[in-house]
């Protein structure tokens, strides 16, 4: 039991990492104004990789193989509806950290600063769909 315990940390440790690492470089996003100059996007470059290096890319790895570990260990049944429901979403935030970069990428190459409060709109809906997913077990 002490293992899955410590499993069950980890998942979580990770998340809050993935998540607010992703938040933190959307909200980053968000501030960044078109049309910056080179100066400003190699500081803003430097400051997101820094972000998406130490908490985005560890608190993703943690997440994905403590969760792999705990469908293992916990024998969860592939066929429950809050399980289908929480893998769906976990889905959706990948997407939305996919379009993220693509957007902090279109930045550091042109400048031009994309829309990234809807896709932190979409990251806080996509979690708090998985918690309740989660909690309730629908």
């Amino acid at each position: 039991m002490p293992g899955l315990q410590l499993a069950i940390i980890f998942h979580l440790v990770g998340i809050i990492f993935w998540i607010g690492g992703m938040a933190a470089r959307l909200i980053l996003l968000n501030s960044a104004r078109s049309g910056a100059g080179e100066s400003v996007r190699s500081q803003f470059r430097q400051l997101q990789q820094g972000l998406h290096r130490m908490m985005e890319i560890p608190g993703s790895v943690m997440t994905l193989l403590a969760g792999g570990f705990l469908i293992h260990a916990a024998q969860v049944n592939f066929h429950l509806a809050w399980f289908r429901a929480k893998i769906a979403l976990v889905i959706g935030l990948i997407v939305i950290e996919l379009l993220a970069s693509r957007q902090i990428k279109t930045f550091n190459v042109t400048g031009r600063a994309g829309q990234a409060m809807g896709l932190f709109a979409g990251l806080v809906v996509f979690t708090l769909l998985i918690l309740i997913a989660v909690v309730t077990k629908f």
